[in-house]
């Protein structure tokens, strides 16, 4: 018997989630729990999974105490805290705009909206220096929002 001891149905949602090819983070650590559960010492599952001992002790520690939890909801990340996406919601509300209108109203000789175009526009507008991946963030969001 190993550091942790899993139920039959929980080994088998592990098995499945290990086999994941779309969420790696949870196949690995997925794949870490049944590695401690078959017996092997904390050091071995870090090094074949590649997560640090450390963390091979958070997730133990986390998984036992989630145990009201779904094994899915187990393995999931906590939420992260940090410094909110400010900029992100900016560009989005300017871009949201944007976008109901063409871009021959301001001045472009284009008929669409480009994301070089956009991102012009959203300095314009806003005055922020932004990147081109934040336009393309922004976009995917709002296209997540019209779903």
């Amino acid at each position: 018997m190993g550091l942790i001891r899993l139920a039959k149905r929980a080994q088998a949602n592990l098995k499945r989630i290990a086999r994941s090819r779309s969420d790696r983070r949870s196949a690995k650590r997925a794949r870490a729990l049944l590695g401690l559960h078959h017996g092997k010492s904390v050091q071995q599952v870090a090094e074949e999974t590649g997560l640090s001992r450390q963390a091979v002790y958070n997730l133990q520690k986390r998984y036992l105490e989630r145990h009201e939890q779904r094994v899915s909801e187990r393995l999931a990340d906590a939420q992260h805290t940090g410094r909110p996406p400010e900029k992100q919601r900016l560009v989005m509300r300017i871009i949201s705009k944007l976008l109901r209108r063409s871009p021959r109203r301001y001045g472009y000789e284009a008929a669409d909206w480009t994301v070089p175009l956009l991102h012009e526009e959203v300095q314009k507008t806003s005055g922020v220096s932004v990147s081109r991946r934040t336009i393309r963030r922004a976009l995917n969001a709002l296209r997540g929002k019209a779903s």
